[in-house]
């Protein structure tokens, strides 16, 4: 209902009362809509937080294949690039409250999963021969596994919140969450 008070019209809602029916978003007045990823933070923070983590796990990868003189084959340079790439991208992406760039990030996960089962699958081999710690390196292909599936996750939550107009730049002050840090 309408009420008119000094030439100022009012409207009033169950939420909050407005001087005009403009859709104005109260700071801190709405409860949250969107997802908390892994019970930890926002969406937008968990894509810019685990791609950041991603980028600098490559990054000191790439510091230790150059310390120890490995060999660098011409398609493990262009997977770091790769690498370096859709992390920074998907990062920056959120950043600016994209939705593309964090998108390519999800394509880039699955294609880098699938490239990794095809090559595990081709080269099985070497792991029943016992030339390398078998165990370590299972683990560690299943924490990249596991990583890779919660970077899809937040990556899939963030495109979908911004896809339904939860998580904007308009909302972002409403829908940050964090159990850490206030950021």
């Amino acid at each position: 209902p309408a009420r008119t008070h000094k030439h100022v019209a009012h409207v009033e809602s169950p939420k909050t009362t407005m001087v005009d029916s403009t859709p104005l978003i109260p700071d801190g007045k709405e409860k949250k809509e969107g997802h908390r990823v892994l019970c930890c933070c926002d969406s937008r923070k968990a894509v810019i937080i685990l791609n950041l983590i991603a980028l600098a796990l490559v990054i000191i990868g790439l510091i230790i294949r150059l310390v120890d003189n490995q060999y660098f084959a011409t398609w493990t340079i262009i997977l770091y690039v790769l690498y370096l790439f859709f992390y920074s991208i998907v990062a920056w992406g959120a950043l600016q409250f994209g939705k593309l760039a964090v998108e390519w990030g999800i394509f880039w996960s699955i294609v880098d999963m699938i490239w990794t089962s095809v090559y595990l699958a081709r080269n099985s081999g070497w792991m029943v021969e016992g030339s390398l710690n078998r165990t370590a390196t299972i683990v560690g292909y299943s924490i990249f596994y596991v990583f890779h599936v919660l970077i899809i996750y937040a990556n899939w939550t963030y495109v979908s919140e911004v896809g339904k107009g939860i998580m904007s730049r308009e909302t972002h002050s409403r829908e940050k969450y964090s159990c850490c840090c206030n950021v």
